[in-house]
């Protein structure tokens, strides 16, 4: 009987960086979502102050925030190691 073993193998160190890290309320978050929330916040108080509208300042935000938010991860290519797959890979038992 033939068994196969799935192996996981991690990125090459080059293509994963550890992200700029600083602390909201004691819990450290990559800079770069630090980044993305104050965008939204700011975008939406401008488009806000400028329009007057609420649907417009909330169309403008979110697409402020996905932009920097998503724009920081594929810049520093970081993986979410904190995912329950993940968890399991990382303290499969081996045999």
């Amino acid at each position: 009987m033939d068994m196969t073993t799935l192996i996981r193998q991690a990125p090459q160190p080059a293509t994963v960086h550890r992200a700029v890290q600083v602390p909201v309320f004691g819990v450290p978050w990559p800079l770069y979502k630090l980044a993305a929330v104050v965008a939204g916040v700011v975008v939406a108080a401008l488009v806000f102050t400028f329009t007057g509208s609420g649907t417009a300042s909330m169309w403008a935000s979110a697409v402020a925030v996905i932009t920097v938010w998503w724009g920081g991860y594929v810049l520093l290519r970081e993986r979410w190691d904190d995912g329950e797959r993940d968890f399991i890979a990382e303290h499969h038992s081996r045999r």
